[in-house]
């Protein structure tokens, strides 16, 4: 078995929960701004820059570094439901968009770890704004009924070549991506808000709450009774 050799990782932005995962085999380093950025690349060159929210000028300041134009970056949020500057974003090469959510699962950590060991390059720029589109849609259409079929044609290209780059570009498979992602706002809605449980699964796109009671126990091991009765807020299913 080879043994991984760790790698150096700036996060820019708030500390997300990916951050503690990744620290626990690599060397990794916050800071609040882009602004930083510069400085920090003047004393190490990272194997990858994590955003947790992005503007277009955020990644034109990376590549505009010698030493960082080809270093792969991750942009993970909550929710890209307002990402409006997809189009400059998916003309950088080398980014990947995640949701904070899908990016903890083991799939896509691994997915990161072949990233930054360089066996398994992003996808170029125009194939991976596909994959983006993709997830966009997802984001914007959680509480619709969304089949892979329905992705392709949103996205413009055969269900079986999208299926293809989506999990060679994520490390994970379209259907498992919208189940986590689903189930995550689903858990976000039943901790932060008062909603019905029915309403909750309506809005992330389960049309049977019971599917979605049984899907969220499998889960997390707790039924969303247990959890909205006990308050519970944060649970790991990873």
């Amino acid at each position: 078995m080879i043994q991984w050799k760790p790698r150096k990782i700036i996060f820019i932005g708030n500390q997300t929960p990916l951050l503690k995962i990744l620290a626990k085999e690599n060397e990794t380093e916050v800071i609040s701004s882009v602004s930083f950025l510069s400085t920090v690349a003047t004393r190490f060159t990272p194997d990858l820059i994590v955003f947790d929210s992005i503007q277009d000028a955020d990644i034109l300041e990376v590549r505009k570094n010698e030493k960082l134009i080809f270093v792969p970056v991750l942009i993970t949020a909550e929710n890209f439901k307002e990402l409006n500057n997809l189009n400059s974003i998916s003309d950088f090469s080398n980014v990947i968009i995640c949701n904070q959510s899908v990016s903890q699962c083991s799939e896509f950590v691994e997915r990161l770890k072949n990233l930054m060991s360089k066996k398994q390059p992003v996808l170029p720029s125009r194939t991976g704004s596909i994959v983006k589109y993709a997830i966009l849609y997802m984001n914007k259409n959680l509480s619709k009924k969304i089949s892979r079929s329905t992705l392709a044609d949103q996205v413009g290209v055969d269900p079986d070549y999208l299926t293809r780059i989506f999990h060679k570009e994520m490390g994970i498979g379209i259907s498992a991506y919208l189940s986590l992602f689903r189930l995550e706002e689903g858990h976000k809605l039943l901790s932060l808000t008062g909603m019905k449980i029915q309403d909750i699964a309506k809005e992330c796109g389960f049309s049977n709450p019971a599917y979605f009671i049984n899907s969220y126990r499998a889960r997390f091991g707790i039924s969303p009774g247990t959890v909205r009765k006990e308050g519970l807020s944060s649970l790991n299913a990873f």
